[in-house]
């Protein structure tokens, strides 16, 4: 995919385009295929925060609201939507239609998918009918970018952002990204002045859309300008020089980043100074880097959680000296205006947030590779036509098309086949999580959610199996030894259900709700001085708590002994 010497493309014949509609069709009949079954999935994992225990959703209006009943404009801190507004807001509007039913929830994430698929094909196509190649792809553009998008949208990688209902973030993100730089194409390209202005709103506004989707959103204004370098400006200077009201606009979307995240709403998962040495962590994400890579090509195996150490260069050097290298090819091809190089460089800063500020709660996860796998699909398909031109001159661009067509929709059957496979786990929750723990046996949060589905399911003898799992894999995990406790009281083991959910008191000692649990397992067990104690300390710390009021007033009444006057 070298730059081309040739002549201009003004100087050929208009390009022999596509129409929309047969690729929607395809697109559309290859997603459903994938994802049709996946609509009737129950709500997983984050889920359980994000939509049914987020009361922000519940309303439409006002938007912003307030504390007693804030709207969905203002998601509560520490929510996977937080932050993120425009998430928040679709997922109110689901709960209007059809609130905690998960098939409208699954419906909008399907829905963007799909639109996303269409916006990388449209993208891609006008991409390489670009000056910059020379003519190479002038009559083979529309078929490339279906062979892009249609390998993109059948992905196994990809099911964990589409099934996942809270993972709409990526969906959204993806789609303002690719808006994003669809709008600003057209505003490169658009000869009247009125068209001009028309796309450079909609290329802003798509990205600050993209801003209050999800902090990934951050590095769009720099691809653009790395497109803008490598396919239509000889430098960076003349790039500003020539779109600087594009990028005044986008830049714009870093203020809202910045004012979004100003009430550090993920500092407790998130940040610089959460006790994670930061050297360990580049190189530990390096390692991770490679990873995804491998996932892109061999989709296998997939997991819903990753538990993986951070660890020093002396154990990762390998992927460290792997990744150096693949950046550093970037940088050279980049450097020399290399279509190959830009795309490179996309995977690199989409997935720079992630890597570069440590994410304690989850060191990976396979959506994040949402939207970088997109860049490597054109990265391969494209690259492959390019090759086969070249090897094969005598024989024509036709049969290096159609090689190359067969062999994407050979893969795309398998991907297809092996992300129906994928989806279907999502059913089964208890499958979900055993296929995580047969995976990573160490994973506290795998064994945590494994033992609630399982409890759930009605076994609560291998529930407690796995709650003591995690609470060995992770002997400060709070929220596992809350969940040990409760169990342990609910088989009757008083005794260590006590200890256990003393030690969560003395770990949380502010958290009124779990101290309220203790001493209502206190007063089951019969020991009514403990428990009358532990009331007492609950109405301290929050004495508009109702519940623990009426459990005080019951423990107190029980313990007055018989003939005693009350």
């Amino acid at each position: 995919m070298s730059k081309s010497k040739n002549k201009p493309e003004q100087a050929l014949p208009p390009p022999r385009e596509m129409p929309a509609w047969p690729a929607l069709v395809v697109l559309a009949a290859a997603v459903s295929i994938v994802y049709g079954r996946a609509l009737d999935a129950p709500f997983i994992f984050d889920d359980s925060i994000s939509v049914l225990q987020n009361r922000s959703i519940t309303v439409l209006w006002p938007l912003f609201g307030d504390a007693s009943q804030p709207g969905p404009l203002n998601p509560p801190i520490e929510n996977p939507t937080s932050a993120r507004p425009l998430v928040n807001l679709s997922l109110a509007a689901n709960y209007r239609l059809g609130q905690f039913d998960p098939r409208g929830y699954r419906a909008f994430n399907i829905l963007v998918h799909l639109l996303n698929a269409m916006l990388l094909w449209a993208v891609v196509r006008r991409a390489l009918e670009l000056p910059h190649f020379g003519g190479r792809f002038h009559r083979t553009a529309s078929t490339l970018a279906l062979a892009v998008a249609l390998l993109w949208a059948v992905h196994p990688l990809a099911t964990e952002a589409v099934v996942y209902v809270t993972q709409r973030t990526e969906l959204m993100a993806a789609f303002f990204y690719l808006a994003t730089l669809y709008a600003s194409l057209r505003y490169w390209n658009a000869a009247a002045p009125a068209a001009r202005i028309t796309w450079l709103v909609l290329a802003t506004l798509a990205c600050l859309a993209g801003a209050a989707s999800k902090e990934v959103m951050v590095s769009a204004p720099l691809v653009v300008l790395l497109f803008e370098r490598t396919f239509a400006s000889v430098s960076f200077r003349a790039a500003l020089r020539r779109s600087w009201p594009l990028y005044l606009g986008l830049a714009a979307s870093w203020l809202l980043i910045a004012a979004l995240q100003a009430d550090m709403p993920r500092s407790k998962s998130a940040g610089f100074g959460l006790g994670v040495s930061l050297v360990d962590w580049w190189c530990t994400q390096a390692q991770i880097f490679v990873m995804y890579l491998k996932l892109a090509v061999w989709p296998s195996p997939l997991v819903i959680h990753y538990e993986l150490p951070v660890e020093a260069i002396g154990v990762n050097w390998m992927y460290v000296a792997a990744t150096a290298a693949l950046a550093a090819v970037a940088l050279v091809l980049l450097w020399r205006r290399q279509a190959a190089g830009w795309l490179l460089a996309c995977v690199f800063a989409i997935l720079a947030p992630t890597h570069v500020i440590p994410i304690v709660t989850e060191i990976a996860a396979e959506r994040r590779m949402y939207l970088p796998l997109s860049a490597l699909v054109v990265l391969v398909v494209v690259g492959s036509y390019w090759l086969l031109q070249i090897a094969g001159r005598r024989t024509g661009a036709r049969w290096s098309l159609r090689t190359v067509g067969a062999l994407a929709a050979l893969v795309a059957v398998v991907y297809s086949i092996a992300s129906v496979r994928r989806v279907e786990t999502y059913h089964d929750p208890v499958a979900l999580w055993q296929e995580n723990v047969v995976r990573q046996p160490y994973n506290h949060v795998a064994q945590l959610n494994l033992a609630v589905a399982l409890s759930a399911a009605g076994s609560p003898q291998d529930a407690l199996t796995h709650y003591r799992e995690a609470v060995r894999a992770k002997p400060d995990f709070v929220e596992g030894r809350y969940r040990l406790g409760l169990a342990l009281a609910a088989g009757g083991q008083f005794d260590e259900a006590i200890r256990e959910l003393r030690e969560v008191v003395r770990q949380k000692p502010d958290a009124y709700r779990i101290r309220n649990n203790l001493g209502v397992v206190l007063f089951t067990a019969g020991r009514l001085p403990e428990a009358i104690a532990e009331f007492e300390k609950t109405r301290e710390l929050r004495p508009d708590f109702v519940e623990a009021r009426e459990n005080l007033n019951r423990a107190r009444q029980q313990s007055v002994l018989p003939g005693e006057p009350r």
